[in-house]
């Protein structure tokens, strides 16, 4: 990979969402990497997911279930290997077509060029209410 520091890895998985490249997306992430999205079983996407495939589960799960009206990051924070992210979002649910937009910090941790830890924390309730 490309970048060199731990915000500049970050940049890059965000650019690569914002491309819809689903390549260079895993291209960003550690074979081992630890992603997690913290909150209720009744998310449907929340929980662990461990290594790449995993990874890759999680975000076709995303793409499935919801349409992307927006999601913007508005500001990162580095501190050695971690880089913390604030950002917003706005989704449809497919299913249900209720939307949710929240706002949320999303926490990666880089090691060797790629993101080997993620955690997310956002307003789960209002996510859970709009696949309800």
């Amino acid at each position: 990979m490309a970048a060199t520091s731990p915000v500049d890895v970050v940049r890059a998985h965000y650019e690569a969402i914002r491309r819809h490249d689903r390549t260079a997306l895993m291209a960003t992430l550690a074979e081992d990497v630890d992603w997690q999205v913290v909150g209720p079983a009744t998310l449907p996407f929340g929980g662990n997911y461990r290594g790449r495939a995993e990874a890759q589960r999680f975000f076709s799960m995303i793409a499935g279930a919801c349409e992307v009206l927006a999601f913007a990051v508005d500001r990162m924070v580095a501190d050695g290997d971690t880089v913390i992210v604030f950002g917003h979002e706005h989704f449809r649910v497919r299913a249900t077509g209720r939307n949710w937009n929240t706002d949320w910090v999303q926490v990666h941790t880089v090691r060797d060029g790629a993101i080997c830890r993620f955690r997310e924390y956002t307003d789960t309730a209002a996510i859970a209410a709009a696949f309800a």
